[in-house]
């Protein structure tokens, strides 16, 4: 009788753990580690950063199960449409033209983006006076379509990766690179590689130009309202439990 009562014991608690399991939604969620400090790769190999956490802390809240994975940019979106990812997590702004092949959680951040470049260097931001200037960019971003829209004549490099125009930029094969603003100050400036390096030009949000968007939000494929739904609330809700404002501080506080 005690071993019947101890196999029933057994069997419930495994059932139960296995309900809890099924409860959590698993998804999968692909972001570029190539852009600190909004999602990198630490010294031990872990997947890092700002995304990462306001991803894990919304699926926290939204009891979603997520797997977060780096992914090469280039492919995250086409990945996206054909269902090979669930959602993608990496400052991506949203756009007119990307709201027509994928959805858009709330947004989460309205981001400055800005130029960098080595101090004491001027410049004229207007299509004249940065023409023959080589500005690296990465390819495919918000900051590659608006400088291939407002600066023709200038000599515009392309990477597939975000860190990769800073090593152009450091080894004076390009005069400037633009990024969103936190990102050159907390993944750049503030590290040595970035020491003889500043800030230059306006500071430019979608307001200023539409490549830039309206903020910054996680996608999601359009077939899967229900996940936009889940996403949005588990936002909503690390917002009001001062969650989100406390990532924000640990990454962005001065």
């Amino acid at each position: 009788m005690k071993a019947t009562l101890k196999t029933l014991f057994a069997t419930a608690i495994m059932a139960a753990a296995l309900t809890a399991a099924q409860a959590a939604e698993q998804i999968d969620i692909a972001t570029d580690a190539t852009f600190p400090p909004f999602e990198y790769i630490d010294s031990e190999g872990k997947l890092v950063g700002y995304d990462i956490e306001l991803m894990e802390a919304i699926c926290e809240a939204a009891a979603l199960d997520c797997n977060i994975f780096n992914a090469a940019w280039d492919g995250m979106i086409p990945g996206l449409i054909d269902g090979k990812y669930d959602a993608l997590i990496s400052q991506l702004t949203v756009t007119e033209k990307r709201r027509q092949v994928i959805a858009f959680s709330d947004i989460y951040d309205r981001p400055i983006f800005r130029f960098v470049a080595k101090k004491g260097a001027a410049f004229d931001f207007t299509p004249e006076g940065l023409a023959g200037k080589t500005i690296a960019v990465q390819t495919g971003t918000p900051m590659d379509a608006y400088v291939t829209s407002h600066f023709p004549t200038a000599s515009i490099k392309r990477y597939d990766t975000g860190s990769a125009p800073y090593l152009e930029l450091t080894a004076g094969r390009a005069d400037l690179h633009i990024s969103y603003q936190a990102q050159i100050i907390h993944g750049f400036l503030k590290n040595d590689a970035g020491k003889d390096f500043e800030l230059v030009g306006p500071q430019l949000t979608g307001a200023d130009a539409e490549e830039f968007g309206e903020g910054v939000a996680i996608a999601i494929n359009k077939k899967n309202a229900e996940l936009v739904e889940k996403v949005n609330k588990g936002l909503a809700a690390i917002r009001e439990n001062g969650k989100l404002d406390a990532i924000n501080a640990k990454y962005f506080g001065e």
